[in-house]
């Protein structure tokens, strides 16, 4: 199975009618829920609904602003955002948290206290996966995972990883995938950690091509220890770790400068996947200086010269050797490093050259801070 059908057969999309209703707007205007919660309205919807309709009686006059549910106060005369009371709010905050105005209110009651987080909590934590991905409740869902507390926030990655693919769902959509880039970087217990690598894993494919699921996969690296980014990997089987380890292999270049990502990138080369290690190759040759002169890529370099065919790595030392200002890479900061790697893994007339190369240069290294290494090897002083 190629790839595009690999990927087409997982159920990452939503059907029409189910992301229609994840992203219907509250329907009704904030100033008409201002004046209904303001009058103590008797709301005869039930719960599951929670809608301010028709069948909403209110308990004192009618609005004649002719709205959709009536008021005793003019619509136009209310004042927006007029929210004072979470009490009132019980049984809709599902449907405040998807109103702009009504978003921002739980937003400023949640700095309020511990009794405003768990009241909030209680009232959406069970509509997390909507919320995630609302164009207003995923602003909310932020702000609660960062003032939550540990228990309540566990809560919420059992809502989000119970079912499968829904973690993956919410972070190709537009919303979602801020509101889970924030849920990884809260996370905190090593069991929350695994249980949302592993929700992640079976979409790693489809993230890694993703524009929003992608900036998943990077808050991930960036989040995650090397092991958890490794561990992923690892546990993968068959098919599926043949594709991930070529999607990684796929973008090695721009992972490989990334701060987490090269660790990925060097996991993935010592596997010795001959395929991946040779698109790796391909995309670095012509770019291994440019490599070796950043702080992170240049780890990627070392790991190529230690574990490349030697046809690879004759390639990268000839490439090393062409520089222009040989002598800028031995007093570099990072590429001093490639260098001493360098010497390590070559032998013969290919060894000879480099410290041939190196030899002229011994006074500088001498006094360098950064060259000591190089300098101290005992075959530039044969």
């Amino acid at each position: 199975m190629d790839a595009e059908n690999f990927v087409a057969s997982r159920p990452f999309s939503m059907d029409k009618d189910r992301e229609r209703a994840l992203f219907d707007p509250f329907p009704f205007s904030s100033t008409c829920f201002d004046a209904a919660v303001d009058d103590d309205w008797d709301l005869l919807c039930p719960p599951a609904r929670s809608r301010l309709c028709k069948t909403a009686r209110p308990k004192k006059g009618t609005c004649s602003n002719g709205c959709q549910a009536t008021s005793p106060k003019m619509c136009a005369a209310a004042k927006p955002s007029k929210y004072e009371s979470l009490v009132g709010l019980r049984g809709y905050m599902y449907h405040v948290a998807r109103d702009q105005h009504g978003c921002r209110f739980l937003q400023q009651r949640l700095d309020d206290g511990k009794r405003e987080v768990d009241f909030i909590f209680t009232g959406v934590a069970r509509h997390a996966v909507d919320l995630m991905v609302n164009p207003f409740g995923n602003y909310l869902m932020q702000k609660l995972l960062a003032v939550c507390s540990e228990e309540q926030r566990m809560g919420i990655v059992l809502t989000l990883t119970k079912d499968p693919f829904v973690l993956v769902r919410i972070s190709l959509n537009v919303h979602g995938t801020r509101a889970v880039q924030k849920l990884i970087e809260s996370l905190r217990a090593r069991e929350e950690i695994q249980l949302v690598v592993a929700a992640l894993r079976p979409g790693f494919l489809e993230l890694i091509k993703d524009p929003n699921g992608n900036h998943v996969v990077q808050k991930c690296l960036q989040s995650f220890g090397a092991d958890d980014n490794k561990r992923c990997i690892a546990r993968s089987t068959g098919e599926h770790k043949e594709k991930l380890v070529a999607a990684i292999a796929r973008n090695g270049f721009e992972l490989a400068q990334d701060a987490y990502g090269n660790y990925v990138v060097q996991y993935v080369i010592e596997l010795k996947v001959a395929t991946a290690n040779a698109s790796l190759a391909q995309q670095f040759e012509g770019k291994y200086i440019h490599l070796s002169m950043q702080k992170f890529s240049s780890n990627v370099v070392e790991k190529c010269l230690k574990v490349f065919k030697e046809a690879d790595k004759t390639n990268i030392i000839l490439e090393l050797l062409s520089a222009p200002q040989f002598e800028r890479l031995l007093l570099h900061p990072y590429a001093n490093y490639v260098v001493y790697a360098a010497l390590q893994n070559s032998k013969g007339s290919l060894h000879s050259a480099l410290t041939n190369a190196i030899r002229p240069h011994v006074e500088l290294l001498r006094t360098s801070p950064y060259c000591k290494r190089i300098y101290s090897r005992a075959l530039l002083k044969k």
